[in-house]
Order: C-alpha cells, then structure tokens, then sequence
C-alpha cells in the first residue's frame, strides 16, 4: 500500500476536533478510516458519547493469540496562523524529506504507519498471528473527555493484553525511544471580571483594570526561582528510578543542541540538580499557555476592559492526582483573586500521569512485546531503543490503566523538527517508512 497516498488522502480532512464549524472534516476522516477497515474486511464502527465520535475495529478474534489494542487519534490542532505556513496545511506538501500538513505527525503520520503496516501484512499473509483491536479517537486534541464513558461502556470489547500507543516522541529516526511515563494534565480557563462593560480609559485611576488583576494573579503562580507557587503543588511527587537517570545519559541532546531545537538562548532550571531533559521529563509545571482581554485590532482603542482571562496548564508527573492538584489550584486562585473582580475557574481538561517499569516483567506478554520492540528497533532503525520518560500527556493511556487494567507499550516516531501543534507541522519521510517496516516485523514476531 502507498504510505504517501494513504497519509495525502487522510490530512485533506480538516478533521479539528476544537472547531465546530470542520464538523465535516471530522466526519469525513472517519468515513475513510471505516472505508480502510472494510477493504480489509475489519470490523468497524463509530461509537459516539460526547462531541466527536471514536472508531472502534477488530480483526475476527481467536482465543489462541495474544490481543493487541492500537490506540490513535484522528483529530488535530487548528491550523491558525495560516500566514506562517508554507504550504496549504491540509494538502500534503513534500520538501527536504519530510512530508508537510497539520497532522503529517501528530497523529495521522504516526498511527498511519502501523495501519499501512497491517494492510501489508493482511494482504500478504493468510492469517495475522495476533487479534487486533483498535481506537482511533477525535477527541485527544480536547482532552479525550468522553473517553472514560466510551471505556466503561465497551469494557467488555476491550480486553486486551497490551495497548500498543504511537503518539509520542523520538529522538531522530536514529534513536527511537520506547517511552516508559507520560505525565497528567490539568487545564483550565480564569477569567476576572470587574466592571459590566468595557469603559472609556478616562475613567482609569478609579478603578481596578482586569488586565493588570490577571496580570498581578499570573506573577505569584510562581516564585522568583522558577518553581510553582501553589501549596501542597510538589507534595506527591515520586522522584525518577536510577535507571531512568542513566538513561537520561545517552541523550545526544542535552545542553547547547537542546537548547537550539527549542529555539532559545538560555534555560531556567528551578530543581537544581536537574538537567533540562530531565526536567522536561520528570518534574511537574504550570504553563500560562493564552492570555486575552481589551483591544486585539490593528491601532489603538483607548478602554478598560470589563474581563480578562488566560489559559493554564499544569502538566503532573507519577503521584501527583490530578483531582488534587485541580482542587489546589483553584483553591490558591480563589484566595489571590482580589475583592474588585468577579472570578470564573472552567476546568477543561484532566488526566492522570502514566508510569511502568521497563525492567518489571509482571505483565509477561507486554514483557514480551516490549522485547520484540526492542530487537526490531535495534534492526529497523539502527540502534537499541532508549526508555524514557516524556513531558507530554495522552490522556487516553492513563484512562486504560485505570479504567481496564491495560498497560501501554509506547513508540515514538515524531521528532521535536516535527513542529507538532505549530505552523509548518511535518514528518521525516524515512521516519514513518521505516516505523512501517518495523511495525510488520513486529506484529509478524508473534
């Protein structure tokens, strides 16, 4: 099957699962999902409980074979900023070995791999050595927010030895990293309310303006060293296994090129005896990720602005409960709001971090595939995997853990060039056609 073709079809789908005007874009990307599962004689459906669908399949199940769930997610980020592509972000444009479109990586790119893989596979092969089930989600980019209903309901179908999960990050196509932890999310909206409309800017003196309320509220969240000014904040947090440190020693980018990916000139380290890669990955944060109020337009509009609000994030590491931390944010937000503004706290999103131990053999068939992972890297890509933590989430890998008892075997295949989530979003052609080539052998092992 062509890889370029699949992926070219799939990305024309604005399939942006926060904007309800790309309805059609959503519908549209999971009748081509459907359409790929039917020409393979896949079981396959929509199974709807909150704002967007997911796509359920399975291959005809035998007892005798170990089950496999593959986890991915047809929605994407918004292409805004359209001004700062290149090229349409929803046709597939190739340049410089990579495939440009919003989606090429994260995560049509990525989990097209692994269907390719099984259409080559199902095509060639008389009988697959292993049952496959699969979700494919559209609401990941939102916070997989009726998930946990979706889980509950279809536990039954579920049941699976291992979740195999690509939506997270490697190296470069040379260094592919099995990820051992996620962190959770919280995410919210504050929004400060003072006066009931926008007023003339004479009026100023007299009163408190929200944007300098919002502005003084978001300077305390943390202190002057970097850390999280919210009490009880690092309470739970468990420390790194050894092992992870050592690992963290074969990073090829740990100071000056880290910094050069990022694109900044200097790092801020608030845990001293943390290094920025491990900083990213092992210790919590709170992010102010937009911030809006008064005049946006071109020139000047001379009011008080009756609100202002700003989006936080705060990603969590293993321990740390993310009903706690959302209840002690809110807390600490209450108590600095000041008399003058009206307050509103709007909860978005919530998850759990997700952490397994490589090194423990008690689930013996993902001990299993975690072995075969590692032997096909080594062949496929060149190098043994490294296990690593990520500073990302998915929230979808802690609800199954919790929700059905499944753990994750997590593979990367986006890279930080991949501009995920940014303008000019993209994806090393030779990553995803040897992720397919590897994906074959793995399955095949079996």
């Amino acid at each position: 099957m062509d890889l370029k073709k699949f992926l070219a079809d799939y990305v024309t789908y604005q399939s942006v699962s926060s904007d309800f005007t790309l309805e059609n874009g959503m519908a549209g990307a999971r009748k081509y999902l459907i359409g790929f599962f039917n020409d393979l004689a896949i079981e396959a459906r929509e199974v709807k409980f909150g704002k967007h669908a997911a796509i359920f399949a399975k291959t005809a199940q035998k007892s005798d074979k170990p089950t496999i769930l593959v986890y991915g997610h047809y929605d994407v980020q918004p292409a805004d900023d359209v001004e700062l592509w290149t090229s349409d972000p929803f046709i597939l444009t190739e340049k410089d070995g990579r495939w440009y479109a919003r989606g090429a990586s994260d995560n049509k790119g990525c989990h097209s791999a692994v269907l390719v893989a099984i259409h080559d596979l199902m095509t060639t092969k008389r009988e697959l050595p292993v049952n496959l089930k699969f979700i494919l989600e559209g609401e990941e980019e939102i916070g997989s927010c009726s998930m946990p209903q979706f889980l509950r309901s279809m536990k039954d179908e579920l049941t699976a030895d291992f979740a195999l999960v690509v939506d997270t990050c490697s190296l470069d196509k040379g260094n592919i990293v099995i990820t051992t932890g996620l962190r959770g999310i919280v995410g919210c909206e504050v929004k400060l309310k003072g006066q009931d409309h926008d007023l003339h800017s004479g009026y100023g003196g007299c009163l408190l303006n929200p944007i300098g309320a919002l502005v003084d509220l978001c300077s305390v969240l943390h202190t002057t060293e970097g850390l999280v000014n919210v009490p009880g904040f690092y309470d739970e947090v468990a420390p790194p296994y050894d092992w992870e440190r050592e690992q963290m020693k074969h990073l090829p980018m740990l100071n000056d090129e880290l910094k050069e990916s990022l694109g900044i000139k200097h790092f801020k380290l608030p845990h001293g005896d943390f290094s920025a890669a491990e900083t990213i990955r092992f210790l919590p944060t709170l992010e102010f990720n937009g911030i809006r109020g008064g005049f946006q337009g071109t020139g000047i509009k001379t009011i008080i602005p009756s609100y202002a609000s700003v989006k936080i994030s705060c990603r969590l590491v293993p321990n740390q409960n993310a009903e706690k931390i959302k209840n002690l944010l809110a807390e600490t937000i209450t108590n600095l709001c000041p008399k003058e503004m009206a307050l509103e706290i709007k909860f978005e999103q919530t998850s759990n971090p997700y952490l397994f131990d490589a090194h423990d053999d008690k689930n013996e068939m993902l001990s299993r595939a975690t072995k075969i992972a590692e032997d096909g890297i080594k062949s496929t890509f060149g190098n043994p995997p490294l296990y690593l933590r990520e500073g990302g989430s998915i929230g979808l890998v802690s609800m199954l853990k919790e929700i059905l008892g499944i753990d994750s075997l997590l593979i990367g295949l986006s890279t930080a060039k991949d501009n995920i989530h940014a303008p000019d979003e993209s994806v090393e052609i030779a990553m995803l056609e040897r992720g397919r080539n590897f994906f074959r052998e793995f399955f095949s092992k079996f």
